[in-house]
Formats: structure tokens, C-alpha cells, sequence
């Protein structure tokens, strides 16, 4: 079951977050892309994940949380998000790019 994760190669917070991802993920179960994704162009400071297998599109927090739950490093923050007011808290304060600006 892979992930092909799409983000804004114009974001450097989106690029440093990937590069940790990608590192984090020995199991190599996520695909990083920058090209178009099935939703359309990526905002910048948002990600788009696919789940091949399924061809579901996630985007926002629960495109973070399919992630988290492919990578062992994360999975227990995957876990958590499953929890309405959690995930509710991170999909409004979610750090880093805000419009055409990134906060590094």
C-alpha cells in the first residue's frame, strides 16, 4: 500500500518537510512528487496525498494523517489524530506557510 504525496516545490517549508519525511520512511511506503496532483495544483503550504491502491485523494489533515500512519516514526501521531477534537485543533493551527509566505 503506497502513498504518492504531492507538494508546492516552491515552499521551502514544504520541501524541509518532505526531505524529513522522506528520510523518516525506510520502509519507502510514500512516492514525493511536486507535479500536478489529481486535485489540481498544491497550494503552497498544503499537501495532497493518493492512495494508489484505493485512488482515494486526501488533502489537510488527513492527508498528514495517511502519512503519519505509513511511516513508523509517526504512527502514533497518525493514531492520535483519529481523535475529533485533536485533529480539529491541528487542522486550525497547522505552523509554516500561510498564503505566498512560509515561515521558516
Amino acid at each position: 500500500m503506497r502513498l504518492t504525496l504531492h507538494y508546492n516545490a516552491n515552499c521551502p517549508d514544504c520541501v524541509r518537510q518532505a526531505k524529513r519525511t522522506a528520510r523518516l520512511d525506510w520502509l519507502q511506503a510514500i512516492n514525493f512528487r511536486t507535479d500536478i496532483s489529481p486535485a489540481g495544483a498544491v497550494p503552497v503550504g498544503e499537501i495532497v496525498v493518493v492512495d494508489e491502491r484505493s485512488r482515494q485523494v486526501f488533502t489537510g489533515v488527513y492527508a498528514t494523517r495517511e502519512v503519519c500512519l505509513r511511516v513508523p516514526a509517526l504512527f502514533l501521531y497518525g493514531l492520535v489524530l483519529y481523535f475529533p477534537p485533536i485533529r480539529n485543533w491541528v487542522g486550525r493551527s497547522q505552523p509554516g506557510c500561510n498564503g505566498d509566505a512560509c515561515e521558516v
